[in-house]
């Protein structure tokens, strides 16, 4: 049965259907890596500051502002009972 302003229907199982489903989900699942992928980067950074490898004030200064940005953002979360949404101090593997 078509939806909206839909002028035809196809069955679930048609091969256009499929292909399109199967598109979004790569798309998500390619989304939810880069989110990881972030935070991998974030932690390897803070790893390097906390081994003083390099100094906080070397990075630019557009990075240092994402950096603190993000680290507040993830305590805000932390402290308003939003656990395992991002705020963790450790990358589940």
């Amino acid at each position: 049965m078509p939806l909206g302003n839909a002028q035809e229907a196809l069955p679930a199982d048609n091969p256009e259907v499929l292909q399109f489903i199967h598109e979004r989900w790569r798309q998500n699942e390619l989304s939810q890596l880069d989110r990881d992928f972030v935070r991998v980067i974030e932690d390897t950074i803070e790893l390097l500051i906390s081994k003083d490898l390099i100094l906080f004030t070397d990075l630019p200064a557009k990075v240092q502002e994402k950096l603190l940005r993000r680290k507040e953002v993830r305590q805000q979360t932390h402290y308003a009972g939003n656990f395992g949404s991002g705020g963790d101090d450790i990358i589940p593997l």
